[in-house]
């Protein structure tokens, strides 16, 4: 069974009339009579009932055009929908970021992406801290990912969007809570509460070589598997964080932030591999100036 088949019989079952089908078709009436016929005999049941007079659909012919129709119209959307693939029309694309202070950052990128690719399916991969993001990039667990830097970066590339400054996240009756600005040194006596260890925290990383840097080691007494329980755990008294300032968003009552001056400014990047195909990324990659200049608007 061939489409141009299909197609003859759609064109006879709407005009009822085998010369006004022809000419819609643009060919003669014996060559469109002859793919009917052998259209039923594929079938094995007549699709039509022809007079002298006058041409109509058999009940089975009734049932058919439904089904032919639906095939066609799929014939000539499979084009249609590759072309669209593979421009970056249509698609999934799989984000991953590194947690609750790469929120707005983050909705500002869907934001834009679904402006341009509304038909582009957009999954948001659950937070990740930034080596658990890299693993899973490589891994092509995830396309693109949203994370702190700095980070592996073999076979990835990598564009930096904002640095955000470091914060001591305090409890509200703590004394360095009504100052407007700290150093690192302030924290020399303080238990601090990290983020989950061995599994690539950027923050992590940065406030350990930055306290060595003034000569010691910072007391990790606590761990928190995100921003959120850390900034949870510091209200509850158990010890002070170093959370990137745009936790505050967050909004935990009886906790403060409050900058920390001499640390280094924490870059907030986008990473994808280097060999990907996913045309919908390339998608994204072609929005990431008009994305950061609306951030450096901010």
């Amino acid at each position: 069974m061939e489409l141009r088949h299909l197609q003859a019989f759609v064109a006879v079952a709407e005009e009822l009339n085998f010369r006004r089908a022809a000419v819609r078709l643009h060919m003669s009436q014996p060559p469109l009579s002859q793919q009917i016929k052998r259209l039923e005999g594929e079938v094995g049941v007549a699709l039509l009932r022809r007079t002298t007079r006058r041409v109509a659909l058999t009940a089975a012919g009734e049932a058919f055009l439904d089904e032919a129709r639906r095939t066609l119209s799929s014939a000539e959307a499979a084009p249609r929908a590759a072309r669209q693939a593979a421009a970056g029309e249509i698609g999934t694309l799989r984000l991953g970021f590194s947690g609750q202070t790469s929120y707005q950052v983050m909705l500002l990128i869907v934001r834009k992406f679904r402006e341009r690719y509304p038909r582009v399916r957009f999954d948001i991969v659950s937070p990740l801290l930034g080596g658990e993001l890299v693993d899973q990039i490589n891994q092509q667990e995830v396309d693109v990912g949203l994370l702190r830097l700095p980070v592996p970066s073999a076979g990835l590339q990598l564009r930096e969007l904002q640095r955000h400054p470091l914060a001591a996240a305090v409890s509200a009756d703590h004394p360095l809570a009504e100052r407007d600005l700290i150093g690192l040194d302030d924290l020399r006596p303080e238990t601090f509460i990290s983020y989950t260890a061995n599994r690539g925290s950027v923050v992590n990383q940065v406030v350990r070589e930055a306290c060595a840097d003034l000569g010691f080691v910072p007391d990790f007494g606590q761990e928190a598997p995100d921003t959120h329980t850390i900034l949870s755990l510091v209200g509850a008294g158990a010890g002070i964080g170093m959370v990137p300032l745009t936790a505050g968003h967050l909004k935990l009552p009886g906790v403060v932030l409050v900058p920390v001056t001499d640390a280094p400014l924490l870059p907030l990047a986008l990473a994808w591999r280097e060999d990907d195909p996913n045309p919908a990324l390339a998608g994204l990659v072609g929005l990431l100036d008009e994305i950061a200049a609306e951030l450096d608007a901010v």
